[in-house]
């Protein structure tokens, strides 16, 4: 089994995302599938503070505490086209996309939601054709709003290509 190349990595920032639209924009474009992690960076001391200790991890619910975001690329193919996706993973509980809506992130016009769970986190199903830069900025504001602690608004983006 060949093995995968390592992802690109491109720093930016919430007011300057351009890279990762593009980076998304074209594995949009290519229809072979592929994914953007986008991972906000927050001070190492907050992020141990609220970090479960291993322990205290088996019996917590909700996913990890600083939350990440996945853009996963449409990909044509056997069996249909596979929809691109967008999936948070997060650590506040249940009922995610009401809670964000609430505090002013609402879904897009045709977006539809997939799964809003506890532990596996929340993923919607974005409308075709795929607006990249509406799909970068909907994702870096609900993990900001998502997030326990402050984030510095840097974010790293890691580009996993077929």
């Amino acid at each position: 089994m060949p093995r995968r190349p390592h992802p690109d990595q491109i720093e930016l920032g919430i007011g300057a995302p351009e890279p990762a639209v593009e980076a998304f924009a074209a594995l949009v474009g290519e229809r072979e599938g592929g994914w953007v992690n986008l991972l906000p960076e927050v001070e190492e001391d907050e992020a141990r503070a609220v970090t479960p200790s291993p322990v205290a991890a088996l019996f917590r619910a909700p996913g990890p505490p600083i939350p990440q975001a996945t853009l996963i690329a449409p990909k044509a193919g056997r069996r249909g086209d596979v929809p691109a996706q967008v999936g948070l993973t997060h650590g506040v509980g249940t009922r995610v996309v009401g809670r964000l809506a609430s505090e002013g992130v609402v879904l897009p016009e045709g977006w539809s939601v997939v799964q809003d769970h506890v532990r596996r986190g929340v993923v919607l199903k974005l409308e075709d054709p795929v607006d990249a830069a509406q799909a970068i900025a909907w994702a870096l504001q609900a993990a900001t709003a998502l997030c326990p602690i402050r984030t510095t608004g840097a974010w790293l983006a890691e580009v996993h290509r077929p």
